[in-house]
């Protein structure tokens, strides 16, 4: 298994603020291809968390966990309703997952692959996601996800 050293710029439209860059590694291994990172804690969270996608191909089913204060795993599929769980101090949530739109740009899997070269304000280095998570006896709530990655050596240099 390849590992590649990227940096990730995560925004999501439930936080006000996204995060990045931060270091990680992009690996490849089979079908699968995986994003890794560590997050600074939020106002809330007394530590950092562990980030992780794993993006299954051709099953086309995308796996987010967190680990930290708040920890999350959650699956993603557009052929499906998926269900994941919230695990807080303060109790834990399962709640459904209606998902929109998975895009992993082909340029991620052969970066990953071959190597190569990739940087931050490049088009079609931005991973997607959007999705709806429903949650009993409350409106369904949207939520979009990037993820742009760009090369660590690139973001050095600048």
């Amino acid at each position: 298994m390849q590992k590649v050293k990227v940096l990730i710029h995560l925004k999501s439209g439930l936080s006000d603020t996204g995060t990045g860059p931060v270091p990680g590694e992009l690996m490849l291994e089979g079908d699968s291809l995986s994003l890794l990172w560590t997050q600074p804690p939020s106002k809330e969270e007394t530590g950092s968390s562990l980030n992780q996608l794993i993006y299954e191909r051709p099953e086309g089913v995308l796996h987010m966990m967190r680990k930290g204060d708040y920890t999350t795993e959650l699956s993603f599929s557009e052929d499906a309703r998926t269900r994941g769980t919230l695990y807080t101090p303060h109790g834990d949530f399962l709640m459904e997952i209606e998902t929109k739109r998975i895009f992993i740009p082909e340029k991620l899997w052969v970066l990953a692959k071959d190597g190569g070269d990739i940087t931050a304000d490049e088009d079609g280095n931005c991973i997607l996601l959007r999705y709806f998570l429903l949650l009993s006896d409350q409106e369904p709530i949207q939520n979009d996800i990037s993820i742009q990655i760009s090369l660590e050596k690139n973001e050095d240099k600048g």
